[in-house]
């Protein structure tokens, strides 16, 4: 629905979280036969009508009042409103992103793509950070980057606690916490399985039975995510004066082939493209 954005959040140029803010008509549908490639959260901070979304080839619809709604990436869905008319803001969330909070939450990643669409409790501190986001976004963003990632961060916390509340997050352990900061400081360089093991205080195998059961992905992929989220900062920040090859030794990949191969199978699309979205 390209005509009803009135904003978005593209001068802040950060990657985990794109908002655009829309004016929708009183009533509509949206029909999305082949999903999202991200997770999208709906927000209208004034209900006075209601949404009907239903799940492509399943009989169940639910009816929402006011209530946000959270869609998972790849997921067919079909919705309707009606006597809506008001703003609303769409959370555009990477898939990587919301993963990687899950991760520092010790919570399992895979529970976000459980359900196509679902209706998310809007209470505090939530509506307070969608509330600001939205406001941030209609005006500009004039508090900057480093304003809006915050905010980006806490709404991506307040989420996953939300849509993941039945099971309790797992214990922290310290070794692992050692080794997670250790990856988190070390992620451009080579790091071996058997040196971060090392500084967890484990054996190799113990040590990525830990990781993967407390972070959600292996040690490797979490020094992927590290190296990729480096990349896309310096992509965003010095792409129209450095080469992509020289971002991707400086991040840590082996060269320009080996970023554009993790970039395209984490976002589902190459550097450049992502570059032209943001």
């Amino acid at each position: 629905m390209p005509r009803t954005i009135r904003q978005t959040s593209e001068a802040v140029q950060f990657g985990g979280l794109r908002v655009l803010v829309r004016e929708l008509p009183a009533v509509g549908e949206l029909d999305v036969p082949g999903g999202l490639d991200h997770f999208c959260f709906c927000y209208w901070p004034r209900p006075n009508g209601s949404m009907i979304h239903q799940q492509k080839d399943r009989d169940l619809a639910d009816p929402t009042e006011g209530s946000p709604l959270f869609i998972a990436p790849d997921w067919p869905f079909e919705c309707e409103w009606n006597k809506i008319e008001a703003m609303v803001a769409n959370f555009q969330l990477q898939p990587a992103f919301l993963e990687e909070v899950a991760g520092l939450l010790r919570i399992d990643f895979r529970r976000l793509y459980e359900s196509a669409v679902r209706i998310v409790a809007l209470d505090e501190p939530l509506e307070s950070l969608c509330r600001l986001l939205m406001q941030e976004v209609a005006g500009g963003c004039k508090h900057g980057s480093s304003f809006f990632e915050s905010l980006s961060r806490a709404l991506a916390v307040a989420l996953v606690q939300r849509l993941v509340p039945a099971r309790p997050a797992l214990a922290r352990d310290p070794r692992i916490d050692r080794a997670f900061r250790f990856i988190e400081q070390h992620f451009q360089e080579k790091i071996s399985l058997k040196k971060v093991a090392e500084v967890a205080g484990l054996s190799p195998y113990h040590f990525l039975r830990a990781f993967r059961a407390t972070v959600g992905v292996s040690p490797h992929e979490h020094v992927i995510r590290c190296r990729l989220r480096h990349a896309q900062h310096l992509i965003i920040s010095s792409a129209r004066s450095r080469l992509l090859a020289d971002i991707a030794v400086e991040a840590g990949f082996y060269d320009e082939a080996h970023l554009a191969s993790h970039f395209r199978r984490v976002f589902g699309q190459p550097p450049g493209r992502w570059l032209r979205q943001q």
